[in-house]
């Protein structure tokens, strides 16, 4: 078995940008992509150890760079013990695992299943703005949010805010001297009134 590496987000926004920059990065295979629960979503890859290395640098460095809270894990084991395949194997009729479903003699029936996580993680991301974000940190300040906004949209931003507690709230509000409201308004501010008025500067500022 070739080397695996695992990079573990909070949350399918991180998790798919992850695997972005590892394809990217390195000549290694997607394997898997994994919901762990509580929000972690895991991102398998394999191929030569200094490729999944590579990978798995360039992940991280890609996760950080929306947020370092949402990076949960990493993780690069070179030599796998063989027994570990069959937690990355696909199953055939009677739980035994189908032979030859990744036989790198096979490369379509591979191709095809990394074809079907890839397509999976997209349908997540297409779905993000119908459901709470999950890669939501307990701190946020302007520059990330700024980043977050720049790069995906006011929409995503103010997702990731409205994860935030009210009192992480009303503390980034106070890096804004822009907003309408400052001093004790914002600290008596409920997250509605927070979130209309950081919504409020950004498309301003778009216009």
């Amino acid at each position: 078995m070739k080397a695996l590496g695992l990079i573990e987000t909070k949350g399918t926004l991180a998790a798919v940008e992850a695997a972005d920059a590892m394809v990217k990065a390195a000549d290694v295979t997607l394997v898997e992509k994994t919901r762990v629960g509580g929000g972690l979503v895991t991102i398998t890859v394999t191929g030569d150890v200094a490729a999944v290395q590579a990978a798995v640098d360039a992940g991280v460095a890609a996760v950080e760079r929306i947020a370092a809270s949402s990076l949960a894990a990493k993780l690069v084991i070179p030599r796998p013990h063989e027994e570990l395949e069959i937690l990355f194997t696909p199953k055939g009729p009677g739980g035994k695992t189908d032979p030859g479903v990744r036989d790198e003699e096979e490369p379509e029936a591979e191709d095809a299943a990394v074809g079907e996580v890839v397509e999976e993680v997209v349908e997540e991301v297409e779905d993000v703005e119908e459901s709470p974000h999950p890669a939501l940190p307990e701190k946020l300040d302007r520059q990330t949010l700024d980043s977050i906004i720049e790069k995906y949209g006011i929409a995503e931003g103010m997702a990731m805010a409205d994860g935030l507690k009210v009192t992480a709230l009303r503390t980034l509000a106070r890096e804004y001297g822009e907003l309408k409201i400052s001093g004790r308004e914002v600290s008596k501010a409920n997250k509605q009134l927070l979130l209309e008025e950081l919504k409020s500067y950004y498309e301003a500022r778009n216009d």
